[in-house]
């Protein structure tokens, strides 16, 4: 058997003399025929145990590695689906794409992924040359543009949708539930706190997830009996500079001490439970705050910060589930998995 292989200046499995490896060097060293082999990588539980060990043995001794691109041109699939987030940072996402690639590889997919960040509807898809070697495509919406959704059902592929309060119900989506959560989370900022000093700080008002969490909030407040002001909803960036400008000027007005806060994500929720105990203020004595995501930090901050958790990890399952759903069984009834959330209770919000 070659050892030690290699690759040569092409890219293709080379051995120790330099000589491609082949499936039927694959075959030759273990023994069997071609068809065996690819019946193994393929599907190996209707292979004998015994001749697929020997088979994946031959496979790791050679290195070799199959030409999926070569073999997509026969069947006419690639098993790579495209992915587009609006962006790579962030915990969340990291989160979603763990259980996207977790699944995607459990079913013999792989994953091509791009962003779509400040970018016009339908600019922040995978370019024409990768659009033709993926079989189907995720994409998160995050804006209320309609526009922005028919660009990616346009693509003549199977496409799933992430996204919250979906619009079309004809479409295969995956959509968070936000509102329960942040209506769990404005009811025990209320239950502590005047409702009148009770505060939304969320994302972009063009946003889906930060209009949903934002009406939460004020049905919340509604519900108990009060009048919700212009100044208790209040929009920017996904930024711990946002969160920070907010507070200084409640500080400012004198209004901070003896607020609660449901912040649209994490990161706004540390930045105003910073900026409130840089003025001396308490987190939670004298600022109460909620974030959004429950990142896996959370437990671990000073003091551990109350969040509304979001199952990114299983959006992401759900997704890839989903797509190749869609791609082996294109006749399929149109699906909507409903994600929910729900609030973790932690010492920055306790009373």
């Amino acid at each position: 058997m070659a050892n030690n292989p290699d690759r040569d200046r092409t890219g293709k499995t080379t051995g120790s003399g330099g000589a491609r490896v082949s499936i039927k060097t694959v075959a030759d060293a273990a023994g069997v025929s071609i068809a065996t082999v690819s019946r193994v990588l393929n599907t190996p539980s209707i292979v004998a145990e015994g001749t697929a060990d020997r088979v994946l043995q031959a496979v790791r001794d050679l290195g070799y590695r199959p030409n999926l691109f070569a073999k997509g041109l026969m069947t006419r699939k690639s098993r790579v689906l495209g992915v587009s987030l609006p962006e790579w940072s962030g915990d969340s996402y990291a989160e979603l794409m763990r259980g996207a690639d977790h699944r995607a590889r459990e079913l013999g997919y792989h994953l091509l992924v791009t962003t779509n960040s400040h970018q016009p509807a339908g600019e922040g898809l995978p370019p024409a040359f990768a659009l033709d070697l993926i079989d189907g495509m995720i994409a998160m919406v995050t804006s209320r543009a309609a526009q922005d959704i028919d660009a990616l059902l346009e693509l003549n592929m199977p496409v799933v949708l992430l996204t919250s309060n979906a619009d079309k119900v004809g479409d295969d989506t995956v959509e968070l539930d936000n509102y329960v959560g942040a209506h769990q989370a404005a009811h025990h900022l209320a239950d502590g706190t005047d409702a009148n000093r009770c505060y939304f700080v969320g994302g972009p008002a063009t946003n889906r997830d930060a209009i949903r969490r934002a009406a939460a909030f004020r049905d919340a407040l509604l519900e108990r009996g009060h009048s919700v002001r212009a100044d208790q909803i209040n929009h920017g960036a996904w930024s711990f500079q946002w969160g920070w400008e907010w507070a200084g000027k409640l500080l400012e007005a004198g209004q901070l001490a003896g607020s609660a806060v449901l912040a649209g994500n994490d990161e706004i929720a540390v930045a105003i439970s910073h900026r409130a105990r840089d003025a001396g203020l308490s987190v939670p004595g004298d600022v109460r705050v909620v974030g959004f995501d429950d990142a896996r930090v959370c437990p671990f901050l000073d003091p551990p910060l109350s969040s509304v958790r979001v199952p990114n990890r299983r959006i992401g399952v759900e997704a890839v589930s989903l797509l190749i759903r869609r791609i082996e069984s294109p006749e399929a009834e149109p699906t909507r998995v409903r994600v929910p959330t729900r609030l973790v209770i932690r010492e920055s919000s306790q009373y």
